[in-house]
């Protein structure tokens, strides 16, 4: 495992913009040559700042399998300082990153049905565990509900639904909270949809990543209405 002391210096190799505000950097390893992680960790981004750089917190959306480097989802916030250092990036930029850090890993052995919420760039996180566990298990029962405001923020549909093929059992949907009126998907948020699923019969781990309040919300229903294990919920919070 890298050491969360040693400073990475690694190359921006590709630059894709999925929506007007979530930008993916594909990074490159160079010195050290070599970057292990675990699916579920993440990196800290040294931003350029006077007096000191600003540093901020990124899930690894990739496999763990890769050794040489990793790819980052970035939402874009207003007068942000590590937005406006990231939009301005350009192809064989170079970043310093320190890390992994975080112990939300993928518990394992794992249960029969694995539920995947999350909002907004708090997909990195799963989407790095189903890239990074499929092939281990492949026969188990994958559900995701991701959330974002609208049509035009609706991104990483071809990844996902590479995913649906890949697994034999991998079922996702967007949950629009504020859709045009053309929209034929779920609506609202997605702890509103928990009753989908059977959880109460079926072992279920339920992984969480995103929104503060919508992490909180499920964790109400779960935990303090239905009695669910607290064991088999893990969260990450960030808005």
């Amino acid at each position: 495992m890298s050491s969360g002391r040693t400073i990475y210096k690694m190359q921006v190799i590709d630059i894709i913009d999925h929506t007007a505000g979530v930008r993916e950097l594909v990074i490159s390893a160079e010195s050290p040559a070599e970057f292990a992680f675990r699916a579920g960790q993440f990196v800290t981004l040294h931003v350029p700042h006077e007096p000191k750089p600003a540093l901020r917190a990124y899930s690894i959306s990739s496999d763990e399998r890769q050794k040489n480097g990793f790819r980052l989802l970035f939402k874009y916030v207003d007068n942000g300082v590590a937005s406006n250092f990231v939009w301005k990036l350009k192809k064989e930029d170079t970043l310093q990153f320190t890390g992994p850090f975080g112990r939300v890993f993928f518990k394992e052995p794992p249960s029969a049905q694995i539920v995947f919420l999350n909002t907004g760039t708090g997909l990195s996180q799963h989407y790095s565990y189903l890239q990074s566990k499929k092939d281990q298990y492949p026969e188990l029962k994958y559900r995701m509900l991701f959330g974002v405001r609208n049509e035009k923020d609706i991104y990483y549909a071809k990844e996902l639904d590479q995913l649906t093929r890949d697994l034999p059992d991998f079922k996702y949907e967007y949950v629009l909270s504020r859709p045009s009126e053309n929209w034929k998907g779920k609506k609202g948020y997605v702890q509103h949809f928990l009753s989908e699923y059977d959880y109460q019969t079926i072992d279920t781990t339920f992984y969480l990543c995103g929104n503060g309040g919508m992490i909180k919300e499920v964790k109400a229903q779960l935990i303090e209405k239905d009695g669910f294990d607290k064991a088999k919920i893990f969260a990450e919070a960030f808005d």
